[in-house]
């Protein structure tokens, strides 16, 4: 990381291509003993900022 800090451009093999993923949403599911399963809502707002949110238990 070093080595690309301050460039915009990292070079890749001309075959490579990619994509940006910006979700609007993401879930957390993490399984517990008892079926009190945590479920954590991150949404991103209008600013670029994140809520969190707890669904269950």
């Amino acid at each position: 990381s070093d080595r690309f800090a301050g460039s915009d451009v990292i070079p890749r093999p001309p075959q490579w291509g990619g994509f940006l993923v910006r979700p609007h949403l993401m879930e957390f599911w993490q399984g517990r003993p008892g079926r009190m399963h945590d479920r954590i809502l991150f949404s991103r707002l209008d600013d670029d900022t994140w809520r969190k949110q707890r669904l269950a238990p």
